[in-house]
C-alpha cells in the first residue's frame, strides 16, 4: 500500500496536477504527502555562469551568480507556500523539503523513504518539448527503486484503472501495485492483455486471475487483438474509458533498463491519463 507519496514540485501546471492527485490519493489511503522542490545545482556552478556570461558578452560573475541564486530561492519559497496552503486546506499530513543538487539525484535522495513518486509528465519546459517525455520523468523511470506515477496536465482521481498484462516480471510488478491500489481505493481493476492468439491470451489471463486471488479485488479480464501493443492500449484510455494505466517500466536485463522500452516510452509521453509505472523490484 502506498503510504508515503513524494511529489515533485517545480512550479509547472503538470506539477500542480500531480500535487492534487497525490493529495487525493493520500487522503483516501491514509498516507502522507512529501513535497520536494529541487534547486538545480548546475545553475549555480561557476562553469554554467561563465558560459552564460560569455554568451551574453560581458564579464562573468558580475552579480549574476547571486542574482540566479536569489531567483531560484524566491521560486522555492513560492512553491513551498502554495504546496503547504493546498495540503493544509485538504487536511492531509505533509512535509516539504528543498534539495540542492542535480534534479533527479536531489529528488531521489529527498524521497528515499517514499513508496510512490508522483511527478508531472512534463516540467516547466513542456511547451518547448511537447512530444518528448520530460527529462526528469524519463530519468526517474530508469532509476527509481519505487513505482512512479506520471501525471498529465489534466487528471482526476482514478475510477477505472487498467493494468497492461503480458505475463512478464515487470507486468507482474505492475499487477501487484494495481491490486494494492484498487484494494485501498475500493475500485474494480481491469486486466488487459494484447495478443492475436486467443488461447495464449486466455492462458496468460488465467495466470493473472490466480495471482490476484488472495488480494480480494474485484477484477475483469479481457483480451484485445493487435500487434502494436502501445496503440491498442492508447485506445483504451481517456473519456469514458480507463482513467489510470498501470504497466511495467523496464525490460528483463540491466542493459535494457538503460533505455525505456518502446511501449512504455510511447505511453508515458502520450497517455491522456496518469500512468503508474512499476520500476525495479
Amino acid at each position: 500500500m502506498f503510504r508515503h507519496l513524494a511529489v515533485g514540485l517545480d512550479g509547472s501546471a503538470y506539477a500542480a496536477t500531480a500535487t492534487e492527485l497525490a493529495i487525493g490519493l493520500a487522503r483516501r489511503l491514509g498516507g502522507i504527502v512529501h513535497g520536494v522542490h529541487v534547486i538545480d545545482a548546475t545553475f549555480l556552478e561557476g562553469a554554467f555562469i561563465t558560459d552564460i556570461s560569455g554568451a551574453m558578452g560581458f564579464e562573468p560573475f558580475l552579480n549574476l551568480q547571486s542574482q540566479v541564486r536569489s531567483s531560484l530561492e524566491e521560486l522555492a519559497a513560492t512553491v513551498k507556500a502554495r504546496f503547504e496552503e493546498r495540503c493544509q486546506g485538504s487536511g492531509v499530513e505533509f512535509t516539504f523539503q528543498i534539495a540542492r543538487a542535480g534534479i533527479v539525484r536531489g529528488f531521489l535522495e529527498a524521497a528515499k523513504h517514499a513508496d510512490l513518486l508522483v511527478v508531472g509528465q512534463h516540467g516547466v519546459g513542456a511547451r518547448v518539448h511537447e512530444d518528448l517525455l520530460g527529462p526528469t520523468a524519463g530519468a526517474l523511470l530508469r532509476r527509481s527503486p519505487v513505482p512512479v506515477l506520471l501525471v498529465p496536465e489534466k487528471a482526476e482521481m482514478p475510477r477505472r484503472p487498467l493494468v497492461a498484462w503480458d505475463g512478464s516480471p515487470k507486468a507482474l510488478r505492475a499487477l501487484h501495485h494495481a491490486a494494492e491500489l484498487c484494494r485501498g481505493l475500493g475500485l474494480r481493476l481491469e486486466v488487459l492483455t494484447v495478443d492475436e492468439d486467443a488461447s495464449r491470451a486466455d492462458a496468460r489471463l488465467a495466470e493473472a486471475r490466480a495471482y490476484l486471488a488472495p488480494f480480494d479485488v474485484d477484477a475483469e479480464y479481457r483480451r484485445e487483438g493487435g500487434e502494436a501493443v502501445e496503440q491498442v492500449l492508447l485506445l483504451q484510455l481517456g473519456a469514458g474509458a480507463a482513467d489510470l494505466l498501470c504497466l511495467g517500466a523496464h525490460g528483463h536485463s540491466r542493459i535494457v533498463e538503460l533505455v525505456l522500452g518502446s511501449s512504455t516510452d510511447f505511453l508515458a509521453r502520450r497517455a491522456p491519463v496518469p500512468v503508474l509505472c512499476a520500476t525495479r523490484p
